[in-house]
Parts: structure tokens; C-alpha cells; sequence
């Protein structure tokens, strides 16, 4: 575990030299098959040319691994509690290992979220969800049809 904190701490490091307003997503590191998975994120969206500019401001790696860098998708899964405190407003979809208030699943909007838990507005009601309980998050994007 600490030698995966390290490597995302690392290419945090990297590319929030050039370029804070970078959001490391996650980092996975495939030694086996010397891959780096670096997934970011930036207010605006991951564009092909940011992915690029990513990989050359993570040059001093790429002796060592090949890189592969991806936003984490629309429907990215929330793992962290940093990756919850960036949702805080937006829905999300909710699966849980141990019910909250009879609920074991359900959607909501991140309303707060600290270091130990989140809570969710969900049919007029608010919920806190310990982190320790939730067994998979994913945010929930909606179409907005123009005008």
C-alpha cells in the first residue's frame, strides 16, 4: 500500500509542477508488465492533447514504465475521500456493505464530505454514510438537453 501511495504522491508531484490545477485521479502501477495507469481529471474535461502533455511532464518515468494516461470517465468510481470531497454537489449512485437507515442502495447528492464519511441527500432525507460501509459509489451523469 505505502509503495502505491508513493508512486501517486510521485507523479502528483510531477505534474502539479507545471500544471496544479491537474487532479491525479488514481495511479496503478502493473510491474509485471512495467505499465502506469495514471487516470486525471481538470475543471473543462481530459481532452487527447492534455493526455499528451501528461505524459511528457511524467518523462522522468517513462525509462522506468509505460504510461498509459485516461481520464477516469464519466462514471468514475469514487474510492477516496478526496474523491469524494471534489463530488460534494453531484449525484451519485450508492451500494453499501452495510445498510444505512434500512437502505442498502440508493441514489443521492454528496451534500459534505470529510475524511471518515459522506452524507447524501436522498428522497428529502440526509444520510451519513461511513466510508468503512460503502461497498461501490459511482457518480451518475444526466443529459441536459439544450434549449
Amino acid at each position: 500500500m505505502g509503495e502505491s501511495r508513493d508512486m501517486q504522491q510521485a507523479v502528483a508531484e510531477l505534474i502539479g509542477a507545471a500544471r496544479p490545477d491537474i487532479y491525479v485521479w488514481d495511479v496503478t502501477a502493473d510491474p509485471g508488465h512495467g505499465l502506469l495507469r495514471v487516470m486525471i481529471d481538470v475543471e473543462g474535461g481530459v481532452s487527447l492533447e492534455l493526455c499528451e502533455e501528461v505524459t511528457r511532464l511524467l518523462g522522468p518515468l517513462r525509462e522506468e514504465w509505460a504510461l498509459e494516461v485516461s481520464s477516469p470517465g464519466l462514471d468514475r468510481r469514487l474510492t477516496r475521500p478526496d474523491h469524494f470531497r471534489r463530488s460534494v454537489g453531484r449525484e451519485a449512485q450508492f451500494v453499501l456493505r452495510v445498510p444505512v437507515d434500512g437502505r442498502d442502495a440508493f441514489d443521492g447528492a454528496i451534500v459534505a464530505a470529510d475524511d471518515d464519511h459522506c452524507t447524501v441527500e436522498t428522497g428529502g432525507e440526509r444520510l451519513t454514510v461511513p466510508y468503512a460501509d460503502i461497498k461501490k459509489t459511482t457518480l451518475i451523469w444526466k443529459l441536459v438537453k439544450a434549449l
